[in-house]
Parts: structure tokens; C-alpha cells; sequence
């Protein structure tokens, strides 16, 4: 019974570290320092995870899961904007590095595209990265906009994203495919952040599976 407990133990504690040894892998940096790492096994980390708007999160079955704010919330907030009264789930990744590696998996669900979401800002209203069918359009902080249908992102399906960013550099790399924008208008300008704005309707949903973090050199 002491050997099976001990051999549990060890499985329990080689699986909670399996994150701290991903391996760092770069295409604008020498060296990176994991900082960050989950798998949503565990309790959920209100450290690094700001949600927004009174939408609802939890960590269940591996995975960390957004829904829109409750009923009660959205008539307390019926003079707010929509986009302040959780119609869909929001959330935020704090405290990134001045220079970061990132990758995600993450899926938006809900029925379609509308004009402005599903979104992810890199930087709180600074890069805002608007998901489309077939791909993304991004726009710069200082609006400098390029477009992308190449990617293969869809609504209700796993997303792959890599985000590397140094000042004056941002690489995106979403299922395999990747761009590299060199603009001086590619800053977080004092943002260190991560804002995610899902579907606005009652069936949305964003699930993330996966998220990597290091501070990069």
C-alpha cells in the first residue's frame, strides 16, 4: 500500500510540473524564463486571471471556461453599454513581461461572427487582434491595420496562438501560420495585458485549454 501511494504521489507531482518544463521555443528571442504556466487542473489562479463585466468562469475537466454575466447582472447594468454588461465573457491575462513569448489554446463558441468579436487585445484597447472566419484583421495601437485569412480560425473550434512581442515587433503564429509585423506603432504602451471579449450572446462561451508564459531575453 506505501509503494502505491508513493508511485501516486510521484505520477501527481510529475503531471503538476509537466508545465514548469515546457521548453522555450523562439523566433525573436535567445532565452526566455517561464513565468506562467496551467493547465487548469488546479484551482483557479484570480493572480493572473482578472474576469469582467460579472461574466462567469470556472475551472472544470481540464479546462477553464467563460460564460456570459447572469440575468440579475444584466438588468443592474441595463444602462451600461453592451460591452460593459457581460453579454459575453471577458477576461483578462495580467501581469505579462515587457517582452513575452505566449502560447495558448483557446476556443470561442457561439452561432457567428459580429463586428467587433470575438477579440483579443494584446495590450487593453492597444493591439486589437478582431477574429474572423478563415483568419484575423489586427489593428496596431496607433491604427496601423493588417489582415489575414490564411490562418484557418473558426468559430467552435481549438485555436494554436503564439504571441511574441518586443517593442516595435510583434509575431503572431495562429494554427501553424505565421506573421511577423516590424511597426513602431507594435507596442503594449504600459498595457501589460491580455483582454479577451467573446460572442455577445446567451450560448457563448470561451474555453481556454492551455496557457504558456515567458519573459523573454
Amino acid at each position: 500500500m506505501n509503494k502505491l501511494f508513493s508511485f501516486l504521489l510521484l505520477l501527481s507531482l510529475s503531471s503538476n510540473l509537466c508545465a514548469e518544463v515546457s521548453p522555450f521555443e523562439s523566433h525573436l528571442f535567445e532565452k526566455g524564463t517561464l513565468v506562467y504556466a496551467d493547465d487548469f487542473d488546479g484551482e483557479f489562479d484570480l493572480e493572473r486571471w482578472e474576469p469582467r463585466s460579472g461574466t462567469r468562469w470556472e475551472v472544470r475537466d481540464g479546462t477553464l471556461i467563460g460564460r456570459p454575466s447572469s440575468s440579475d447582472f444584466q438588468e443592474a447594468h441595463k444602462d451600461d453599454s453592451d460591452d460593459h454588461r457581460g453579454l459575453g465573457p471577458v477576461i483578462r491575462l495580467n501581469h505579462l513581461p515587457e517582452r513575452f513569448v505566449c502560447h495558448m489554446r483557446f476556443k470561442f463558441k457561439g452561432e457567428d461572427y459580429q463586428a467587433a468579436r470575438p477579440k483579443l487585445d494584446i495590450g487593453h484597447h492597444i493591439n486589437n487582434l478582431f477574429f474572423r472566419k478563415g483568419g484575423y484583421s489586427l489593428k496596431l495601437s496607433g491604427g496601423e491595420r493588417f489582415e489575414d485569412r490564411q490562418s484557418g480560425f473558426q468559430l467552435n473550434e481549438w485555436t494554436d496562438l503564439i504571441i511574441e512581442l518586443k517593442e516595435g515587433t510583434l509575431l503572431l503564429e495562429l494554427n501553424g501560420h505565421q506573421r511577423r509585423v516590424e511597426h513602431e506603432q507594435a507596442s503594449m504602451n504600459g498595457r501589460e495585458e491580455f483582454t479577451f471579449k467573446a460572442l455577445m450572446s446567451p450560448s457563448s462561451r470561451l474555453v481556454f485549454d492551455y496557457v504558456r508564459l515567458w519573459k523573454a531575453e
